[in-house]
């Protein structure tokens, strides 16, 4: 299962304005203007990485049983994604690598 990659691809538009990415396994899209986002990039794939450890199914469900109950920073599914993202922001600005994170997620550096 290692050398699965997730189908990236871009598209005019999402759901919602303010949605620029989403992993619908066993793809991720983005809005068009923000594939190159690295940090969003890694939150997306580390839903699908998450989404391929449980089972894409039994991800999902637990995934909805929380959507309508939580806002997306508190939803417990989404946070750790965040905080990747946020460390991946973190690590860009102060200059360090990142590599080691995005080998981590299955993205080539």
């Amino acid at each position: 299962m290692r050398g699965l990659k997730p189908i990236e691809l871009t598209v005019p538009m999402l759901h919602a304005r303010r949605v620029d990415a989403i992993t619908l396994w066993p793809f991720i899209l983005y809005r068009k203007g923000h594939r190159d986002n690295l940090p969003l990039r890694c939150h997306e794939h580390y839903h699908w990485r998450e989404a391929l450890r449980w089972g894409v199914l039994p991800w999902y469900l637990a995934y909805l049983a929380f959507y309508f109950r939580k806002p997306s920073d508190r939803h417990p599914m989404e946070a750790p994604a965040y905080a990747k993202q946020r460390e991946i922001e973190a690590l860009l600005d102060s200059g360090e690598s990142v590599d080691s994170q995005l080998t981590e997620l299955g993205i080539t550096p």
